[in-house]
């Protein structure tokens, strides 16, 4: 079994959907209902200048937290920027779109940017 099949981590997938509001305007949320999966959730290092920012707004009471998050490869669904993720029971949100590793077949994957909300 290939690194980029395993999964340690139990969370909730909230995909992307549309809908339509009451002004008739089509608009993009989180679906209601979360899909169970697994995943690989790994501590993502940030540069400088992207933490003082985070800590800037609300010094002392909050403090941004960013990981890195891999699906198995057999995942059937691409997130995109209103999907939401819960992991341990707090809410993340994905940053930015999906990056794409298109290298050979076996080391081709797919990851993405979470962010507590």
């Amino acid at each position: 079994m290939s690194l980029l099949d395993r999964a340690h981590e139990d969370i909730l997938v909230f995909p992307e959907e549309t809908t339509v509001d009451s002004d008739g305007n089509i608009m993009t949320r989180p679906s209601q209902t979360g899909i169970p999966a697994r995943a690989v959730i790994q501590m993502l290092a940030q540069s400088g200048t992207s933490a003082r920012r985070s800590e800037q707004d609300n010094e002392g009471f909050e403090s941004e937290e960013v990981y890195r998050l891999r699906f198995p490869r057999s995942f059937p669904y691409v997130l995109s920027a209103q999907a939401r993720i819960e992991w341990r029971g707090q809410y993340w949100a994905i940053v930015g779109e999906a990056r794409r590793y298109n290298g050979s077949a076996r080391t081709r994957h797919m990851d993405y940017t979470i962010r507590r909300t």
